[in-house]
């Protein structure tokens, strides 16, 4: 990639809840930036272009288009996505357990690989970016419950990185189930419950499923559970031994469903003919990994 003009200046700001600034004493903690914090004019926000050019941009060639487009994940799906991919005889080079290049090769020409965060994949599949991907079940159907209508389908069910989608609050709250936690909000001792989520389109089809109301859900980017119960009273997420809830002091009091590994695709692609014969043998390749 390329600079191709510079269109705002980027600096980084304090910010601070209006309510808070004129109802409590945040002296003691703004007088640790006083020495930042030194107005300054506003700078003119308008795009700003290089002058004088006189040729055009120009930019590199890129690379020969692969015909079958695949996204594997990152993160803490990466070590079992690898394992997996090896017992399987598909060899990708620069994507292991230690090992992440974003754009691994492997023995296959016709196979062009990135490596992208898992949340985004079903959205990417959709968009037609790409035909294949390997991602948990969860951020499928994060991405199904929000566009019913998608192209992206399930093909294979991979059956590691298993989690389990929960909802879970704090000990200290006297609910064992969502049965409970309806009848606290009917009863008025909990007026508006907030939700904390990474599954934003998950928690909201679940609490209407279950018939709570009134609620809000929170998005959350990680660390969800630090919310409650401060900011938060009930958390959506996925766990897998339960550890991290236990240590913030949560409880469980319901499993949504679990959630594993699976290869999803584009449905177009599936009915392209130059594609469906190489789908297919990726996805029976795949196969051969499952016990």
């Amino acid at each position: 990639m390329v600079p191709l003009m510079k269109l705002l200046p980027v600096t980084a700001f304090l910010i601070a809840n209006r309510e808070s600034l004129e109802n409590k004493d945040l002296s003691q903690i703004l007088s640790c930036f006083s020495s930042k914090l030194i107005a300054k004019p506003r700078l003119n926000p308008a795009v700003s272009y290089e002058r004088g050019r006189s040729n055009p941009i120009t930019f590199p060639p890129s690379g020969k288009a692969k015909e079958i487009k695949l996204a594997l994940p990152d993160g803490h799906q990466q070590p079992p996505t690898a394992q997996f991919l090896k017992r399987v005889g598909l060899n990708i080079q620069g994507y292991t357990e230690e090992v992440l290049n974003r754009r691994p090769s492997s023995d296959l020409d016709w196979l062009g690989i990135k490596v992208i965060r898992p949340q985004d994949m079903p959205l990417q599949v959709a968009n037609g970016n790409f035909d294949l991907a390997i991602t948990g079940k969860d951020w499928l159907l994060e991405h199904l419950y929000r566009f019913p209508s998608s192209p992206v389908k399930e093909l294979l069910d991979l059956g590691f990185g298993m989690v389990k989608i929960v909802a879970a609050v704090s000990q200290d709250m006297p609910i064992t189930d969502v049965a409970d936690l309806r009848s606290l909000i009917q009863s008025g001792k909990l007026t508006l419950l907030r939700v904390a989520s990474e599954y934003v389109n998950i928690a909201d089809k679940y609490l209407r499923d279950n018939y709570i109301n009134p609620y809000k859900v929170i998005p959350t980017w990680g660390a969800s559970e630090v919310f409650l119960p401060e900011d938060a009273d009930l958390l959506i997420d996925n766990t897998q031994t339960g550890k991290t809830l236990a240590q913030h002091d949560l409880k469980v009091i319901a499993v949504l469903f679990k959630s594993t590994a699976c290869l999803m695709g584009n449905k177009d692609s599936l009915d392209f003919p130059g594609k469906k014969e190489r789908i297919e043998f990726v996805i029976q390749t795949l196969r051969r990994g499952l016990s």
